[in-house]
């Protein structure tokens, strides 16, 4: 490559981790607001530590899916609008 052409500023890359500590708290707010009866009063007492985790799980799974959703619409909003800006001939009105 020639020593006049210059390479392109890299595009700084979106850290995944910020949704996944959104999804964590949601998911923590939700398993602590929604929390319902555990297991059976008369069950093993690893039953009960077993459930609530699997509803920590569940809920934290149900907030990264929230999320990915909002992240997909706002997305096809984007694309929608440049969609519509690209086209010179269609009147938006």
């Amino acid at each position: 490559m020639a020593k006049s052409v210059k390479r392109p500023a890299a595009v700084p890359k979106r850290k995944p981790v910020r949704p996944l500590l959104l999804a964590g708290g949601l998911g923590l707010i939700w398993f602590l607001q929604f929390q319902q009866g555990g297991a059976e009063p008369d069950g093993p007492p690893w039953s009960f530590a077993l459930i609530l985790g699997m509803r920590l799980v569940a809920d934290f799974v149900g907030a990264w899916v929230a999320i990915a959703t909002v992240q997909f619409v706002f997305a096809l909003g984007r694309l929608g609008l440049a969609h519509l800006r690209a086209d010179p001939e269609r009147d938006i009105g």
